[in-house]
């Protein structure tokens, strides 16, 4: 009777936990949105951030600006992961989403960095995990493929990613 007890107040506690964590953590749409405030505060001035939002916290006209899809490569990224057996092979076409505005600068700065750039997107991809691959929109790898494409670039031009003909085969 007494183990019955204990372990009936370890799942309580656990339960209790788990609601706890749930109740706390932010949703999805939270969460875009707060990384979304922090890169922009990170790249402007405190004031030229405040400016960009309305008073219920929408992004303005501004944040919806021309913009313009420009290649950044097709990629063959083949992996194998001795631990398991099993080697990846990935294709894609990648492209990028910059501003109009924006354009002429990231088509300089891209022929400059293109290795490097091809570089850290083989990279990311050969980080990721099977499991990465089964999400259908694809939200961390375009999330982590943004972040070192600007990296790369220098400059946080790349405002979105974007796959085309996107394949995955694990053997």
């Amino acid at each position: 009777m007494t183990v019955i007890k204990a372990v009936v107040c370890v799942v309580v506690l656990v339960l209790l936990e788990v609601g706890a964590a749930m109740a706390l953590l932010p949703s999805a749409e939270d969460t875009k949105r707060i990384g979304q405030q922090l890169a922009r505060a990170g790249h402007e001035a405190p004031d030229e951030a405040a400016a960009h939002e309305t008073p219920d916290g929408a992004e303005d006209e501004a944040a919806h600006a021309p913009s313009r899809e420009v290649s950044l490569g097709t990629y063959h990224v083949v992996s194998f992961n001795p631990s398991t057996g099993t080697g990846t092979a990935i294709d894609f076409a990648l492209f990028g989403v910059v501003l109009a505005e924006d354009e002429q600068e990231f088509a300089e700065r891209y022929l400059v960095h293109e290795k490097r750039l091809n570089e850290q997107v083989t990279i990311a991809i050969r980080s990721m995990q099977p499991s990465d691959f089964s999400d259908p929109g694809l939200g961390l790898i375009k999330r982590v493929i943004l972040e070192k494409v600007n990296r790369a670039l220098g400059k946080a031009l790349v405002r979105e990613a974007v796959f085309s003909e996107f394949s995955f085969v694990e053997r």
